[in-house]
């Protein structure tokens, strides 16, 4: 049940506080407005009798029960496995370049990354694009880290 919250009696000491002007001149028109703002009965609850204590569990528990069926939503791990066949145009060893982007939310970084048979093991700033001049980033550069970190395991 909703509580009514009683204002405190007027001090002995006969000292007003009002919240605005309007209430300070006490016009007829204030008065209109306040009764449109506020009718009487506007703070009570009118049928079902919800608790705030009631609201705040349900809440807590829908909040529960969603972080539970949101644990298993992860991005597949994937394993980085060696060619059973190698391609005709791999030479094993050998680097090959690849110009790619990396998404941001601003936009993209502009990036080169070094293989080595079929595996990145550096990423750099492309140097023709003219939005990084050569430039990367440090999430760049540790995503390729990742990689390398899943093949020492």
């Amino acid at each position: 049940m909703k509580r009514v919250f009683q204002h405190p009696p007027e001090p002995a000491s006969g000292k007003h506080y009002w919240r605005g002007l309007g209430e300070l001149n006490d016009t007829p028109e204030f008065r209109q407005w306040l009764e449109r703002e506020f009718p009487p009965g506007s703070a009570e609850l009118n049928g079902d009798e919800w608790s705030r204590r009631d609201f705040l569990k349900l809440m807590g528990a829908s909040m529960a029960l969603a972080g539970i069926g949101l644990t298993s939503c992860r991005r597949p791990e994937l394993h980085l496995v060696p060619f059973t066949k190698n391609v005709e145009w791999t030479i094993p060893g050998k680097f090959l370049y690849y110009s790619t982007t990396m998404p941001r939310r601003t936009g993209a970084i502009p990036l080169i990354a070094t293989t080595v048979d079929g595996r990145p093991i550096k990423l750099e700033g492309n140097p023709l694009h003219p939005a990084s001049g050569g430039a990367t980033d440090t999430f760049a550069v540790c995503s390729e880290g990742k990689n390398e970190q899943s093949r020492r395991l």
